[in-house]
């Protein structure tokens, strides 16, 4: 047994040598020892000449084409060029009712005639089970449409609910060039405005919701005032950054609001 416990204490007292042995001697060991030893790699050559340059092309603004049922010369097509007139369809709920005036103020500048309807209450859920867009579309035939709703569903909880109704109103809308006007939201949404934003894509969506609002006393419109900054925002929205651009001057119109070419205001009530 004695025999078993001293080569139990030999076994720690030579470790205990080793180790204060090791402390010790650290300091006179060569100093390659101390480090790890990589390999040396050669560094790429560079090219001759100057800096290297990355060079980033972007793409052009993608354009409408102009569709016309004969072959028209150069002449004529310089012609409707010149004296060619957008016609946009605006609609919404009742957020819009003074965002239109100052955005008819930049339409009347520009030449363009805008149509307003405004539906009090109205959600994507009222468009979309209705026919009531594509009555407005063939009475006007417009060649831009902004849509701006959202704000009467941003506490639905079940988004999902809204996709067929919002399919609806893109069949009615067909393959005329179109921009969603996200809502002014004053509250946190429940996903509706993630939803929109997926499904309208770069460049054909307006986000709102982050611009800082003097809101009425109902804590929810804007007051006119903010509706008119509302509309300037999404005046350089269309002109700069939409997928579809609309040619708008860079300068204040003279105006600061005008009545739109036609005004619609249906009343507030489910389809």
């Amino acid at each position: 047994m004695s025999s078993g416990w001293r080569a139990y204490w030999s076994y720690w007292l030579l470790i205990t040598v080793s180790l204060v042995l090791f402390v010790k001697l650290s300091p006179f060991l060569p100093e390659k020892w101390e480090r790890i030893m990589l390999p040396e790699m050669e560094e790429p050559a560079m090219p001759s000449g100057s800096q290297t340059l990355i060079t980033i092309k972007i793409p052009p603004p993608i354009r409408r084409e102009q569709k016309s049922s004969k072959k028209q010369t150069t002449e004529e097509i310089e012609k409707d060029t010149s004296t060619s007139s957008e016609r946009i369809l605006l609609i919404g709920d009742s957020m819009i009712e003074w965002l239109c005036r100052r955005l008819a103020s930049w339409c009347k500048a520009q030449g363009y005639q805008l149509y307003t309807v405004i539906w009090p209450s109205s959600g994507i859920m009222w468009w979309g089970r209705s026919d009531t867009l594509r009555r407005f579309i063939e009475a006007h035939r417009p060649t831009y449409i902004l849509i701006s709703l959202g704000s009467n569903e941003l506490l639905v909880p079940g988004v999902k609910t809204l996709e067929p109704y919002l399919e609806r109103i893109f069949e009615q809308v067909g393959d005329i060039p179109v921009v969603w006007i996200g809502p002014p939201a004053w509250t946190k949404d429940k996903g509706l405005i993630r939803m929109l934003k997926e499904r309208m894509g770069p460049g054909r969506y307006l986000s709102s919701e982050r611009l800082i609002m003097e809101r009425a006393s109902d804590g929810a419109h804007p007051i006119p005032s903010e509706a008119y900054r509302w509309a300037d925002t999404l005046v350089s929205y269309l002109r700069d950054s939409a997928l579809y651009p609309l040619a708008f001057s860079q300068s204040p119109p003279p105006q600061l609001t005008t009545i739109p070419h036609r005004t619609y205001l249906l009343k507030p009530h489910a389809p």
